[in-house]
């Protein structure tokens, strides 16, 4: 049986980047994104424990009962929450005001063995955050009758995280950005060297961003195939086909040697 060399790519790509999708999901600090739509949003604690809420924006206030089995502390936009031991399973209301003027009902349940304690909860609102974005946070070309996917889609994601890697946004609602393995290698067969930059998780779909770079004396055509895992959605390259390796300093800092590749995959459980 004969075993090409693609295929021998295609397979260590896979496997490396499974491992960190279990690794990933193995991390006990692992954050619950939660996107906002209405009502109340439960989360699970327990008595002694912390549990840290990260809310939209900064916190103005709130309100909790008078004899509360609960202990809030809050700096920012974080709302760090202890419970005494008379927390009950059906738990009590509070309600968090921003500073914006928006307000949220959050329901603090005592954490069980099918609902374990929650260690970090991410909320977002993206609709709202939308609405009130600022002038300066619009890109320049942007045509704001333009409606864009939003992030929970392939397209919108994909979107996103070009402009998270090539243009400097610092963060995507809905999604945790992992830098654990920044500059892991994923393959290096003398042909290309590639690495991870960042990890896009969230509660449907992952983005990789990888850092991939020609080692050869001549033009590669890079085949989008190699970095298929199980569950992909998309791929895309801001660069299909890469130039010889540098041989001065001004093929070095062009850059054309280099591209960013941008794989979106099914979340994995």
């Amino acid at each position: 049986m004969v075993v090409n060399k693609q295929t021998i790519k295609i397979y260590l790509i896979s496997a490396f980047l499974a491992g960190l999708a279990f690794l990933l999901l193995s991390d006990s600090s692992y954050a619950r994104d939660v996107e906002y739509s209405s009502g109340e949003v439960d989360v699970r604690v327990s008595p002694g424990e912390p549990t840290q809420i990260q809310m939209p924006a900064q916190i103005a206030g709130g309100f909790k009962k008078k004899l509360s089995a609960l202990s809030l502390d809050r700096k920012d936009s974080d709302l760090i929450i202890f419970a005494n031991e008379g927390i009950s399973e059906s738990g009590e209301a509070i309600i968090v005001r921003l500073q914006d003027g928006r307000s949220y009902s959050l329901r603090i349940k005592r954490a069980t063995s099918d609902n374990p304690r929650d260690d970090i909860v991410k909320l977002y609102d993206e609709r709202i955050a939308m609405v009130q974005k600022s002038e300066e946070d619009e890109l320049p070309h942007r045509d704001r009758d333009f409606q864009y996917a939003p992030a929970s889609q392939v397209s919108g994601l994909m979107r996103e995280m070009v402009l998270m890697a090539e243009f400097g946004k610092q963060a995507i609602p809905g999604y945790r950005v992992s830098e654990k393995y920044k500059g892991q290698t994923v393959l290096n067969d003398g042909t290309m060297l590639a690495t991870i930059d960042k990890i896009l998780i969230g509660p449907n779909l992952w983005g990789y961003v990888i850092e991939t770079q020609n080692l050869l004396d001549q033009t590669q055509r890079l085949d989008p195939a190699t970095f298929r895992l199980d569950g992909t959605r998309a791929i895309s390259m801001s660069n299909w086909e890469l130039a010889p390796r540098p041989l001065n300093i001004e093929e070095q800092i062009s850059g054309k040697d280099k591209t960013k590749i941008y794989v979106i995959t099914r979340a994995k459980n």
